[in-house]
């Protein structure tokens, strides 16, 4: 009998003493302290030796503590994009200085209400982004500098957003909700649109607002969420276009696929407040209609709604598509996670499984929207930029959904050892290739060993010991995050040496304080207008055009790119200034020169 078991019994004895009343004398002191340690004793319980003793476990970090640090992890990413854009870059044209010459003629016209481009009204561009770079200019002064933290700060609030869907989606796993932000930063298209002065993160923001909504009509059954709803579907329009409609309601009008058996909503009434939203948000992007319309008559509003299921396209994907365009695309803005076996593997693992409410969700979303998108002409990858949540949130669930633990985890390939070694791959063929103008031009003029040094370490990372799955995808997370900032670096001191658009703005505002007549030869989309900060607007003319303004304009100025138009025997004349630009040379022609005997 061990010694604990013995005190045991004792202390047994002695409580059944205790209830019955029998009056006892005073213990001695040395009774008293053995008293003392038999309750002691029966307190703690057995005593084991040393060696006996189990170790005892690590404790977790508290939760609170986790999401701070996921929380920084975030912060500190975005900030890094940013200032990278902010100090290694200037704004490209065209689409980004079109969108400052927005903004900037309604700031010098004083008119908020029609937006215009080059001093002609401008029905593709919808007026808030161009309304908060005003306000924002109102505040700090006229910069650069905001308008491109605009879009930022939007890109910020939506990977809170991103959470919050998360944990309505998934209740019982936060880490799902942590980790889906953080896939999103590593992302290179989310990545690179976080740093450019366009509207589109405006767009993903109201998107998620609206899915926010849905959800939150969903699973607290509070209908007052249709007010949210309404909210940010007119916003979105005002964004980007009532393309935003196309994103959010097909998961609103299916809610009953994905929503069935986790909530008990009455459909009818589901259905009711959709409408409502649908209202409300019409009539917030009726009051502006409404406006431009007392302004500028009724075919610019008939004008405006015809495009703007298309939004603020950019001029670089304007032509149209084949219907399967988006789901080739797809894969490649979903990089690098859709190049991850970890997650296929983990997917087809589940293949039999009822799909959650969660992933539910997010492929009816998806594969719904894509269809929409697919019938309208004009297809641009930009337009996949709102769906990237719904690839994140399925992503965070294959990797931090505890069910899943151990499928794949310690597979040498089940790492990034094959995408980086396809990569590599890229790399090294890629100089053969075809010339591609999206892509940096020294890609073309690098050693073919250096992609294969790439599939070298590609194949090293299958050797090295498997981690955690929450630090592999960290490490993804931040490889992501850098390319984007290596990119921006590379662009920042390659391009903008030509696209000097602030050089030859600045020599026009000199110009135009001198009243010296100008005008711009071929396509002109306010590449010059806000970086001379001109007042006036610079009249386009066609290239057959040229000779007789030369003629009715002697103290005139020119502007054009040598390969859409120049002076005959312009080898033996100097322009007043020349500057490289997309690939050509863009010159201003001092009437005098331009014109003189040939």
């Amino acid at each position: 009998m061990g010694v604990s078991m013995f005190f045991r019994k004792i202390g047994t004895a002695a409580k059944k003493s205790s209830r019955k009343r029998i009056p006892q004398e005073t213990p001695s002191p040395r009774q008293a302290a053995l008293e003392q340690f038999i309750v002691e004793e029966i307190e703690i319980g057995d005593v084991k030796s040393p060696a006996a003793a189990v170790p005892l476990r690590a404790r977790k970090p508290s939760a609170w503590w986790v999401s701070i640090k996921a929380a920084a992890a975030c912060t500190g990413l975005w900030l890094l994009l940013f200032m990278a854009s902010l100090f290694a870059r200037s704004v490209w044209p065209v689409d980004e200085t079109r969108m400052l010459t927005v903004a900037w003629e309604m700031w010098t016209r004083g008119e908020f209400i029609l937006p215009s481009l080059n001093g002609e009204l401008y029905a593709r561009q919808p007026p808030l982004m161009a309304w908060l770079i005003d306000a924002g200019w109102v505040v700090f002064g006229v910069n650069d500098w905001w308008p491109r933290l605009l879009p930022a700060l939007f890109s910020l609030a939506s990977l809170a957003v991103v959470q919050r869907l998360s944990r309505l989606l998934w209740r019982e796993n936060r880490e799902i909700g942590r980790m889906a932000p953080l896939v999103l930063l590593g992302t290179p298209l989310w990545a690179l649109y976080t740093t450019l002065a366009l509207p589109d993160m405006l767009l993903v923001f109201f998107t998620l607002l609206g899915w926010w909504a849905v959800l939150i009509m969903w699973r607290h059954r509070d209908m007052r969420a249709f007010l949210l709803l309404g909210a940010a579907l007119g916003f979105g329009a005002l964004a980007l276009g009532t393309i935003i409609y196309l994103y959010v309601l097909p998961v609103a009008v299916l809610a009953p696929l994905w929503g069935r058996g986790e909530s008990k909503v009455t459909w009818k009434y589901w259905y009711v407040d959709i409408a409502k939203s649908i209202l409300l948000g019409a009539a917030i992007l009726g009051l502006w209609l409404a406006s431009a319309g007392m302004q500028a008559g009724f075919p610019y509003v008939t004008e405006w709604v015809s495009g703007s299921l298309i939004g603020a396209r950019l001029d670089l994907f304007t032509t149209g598509r084949s219907w399967w365009w988006y789901l080739a695309w797809l894969p490649i803005v979903c990089l690098p996670w859709s190049m991850l076996p970890l997650l296929w593997w983990r997917l087809w693992h589940m293949r039999r499984e009822t799909l959650s409410v969660g992933m539910a969700f997010c492929v009816i979303g998806t594969m719904l929207t894509l269809v929409l998108l697919s019938l309208i002409d004009v297809k641009q990858p930009p337009f996949l930029l709102p769906l990237l949540p719904l690839m994140a949130l399925p992503v965070s669930y294959l990797l931090m959904d505890e069910s899943l633990e151990g499928v794949g985890d310690n597979h040498p390939l089940g790492g990034m050892t094959i995408p980086v070694v396809m990569l590599g791959g890229a790399l090294a063929v890629l100089p053969k290739l075809p010339r591609v103008d999206v892509l940096p031009g020294f890609l073309w003029e690098l050693s073919p060993f250096v992609g294969i040094g790439v599939m070298v370490v590609g194949i090293a990372l299958a050797w090295l010991p498997a981690r955690e799955v929450r630090r592999r995808a960290m490490d993804i997370v931040v490889a992501g995050a850098l390319l984007v900032v290596f990119l921006i670096l590379v662009a920042g001191s390659q391009f903008d040496e030509f696209y000097r658009t602030d050089m030859v703005g600045q020599f026009l505002a000199t110009a135009q304080a001198q009243n010296r007549s100008i005008a711009c030869i071929g396509e002109y989309q306010g590449e010059f207008q806000f970086a001379g900060r001109l007042r006036e607007p610079l009249p386009v003319i066609d290239p057959a055009e040229a000779d007789s303004w030369l003629m009715t304009h002697p103290d005139g100025l020119l502007v054009s790119d040598a390969s859409v138009w120049q002076p005959r025997e312009a080898n033996r004349r100097q322009p007043a200034m020349e500057t490289p630009f997309r690939g050509s040379a863009l010159r201003v022609w001092d009437a005098n020169s331009a014109s003189a005997p040939r």
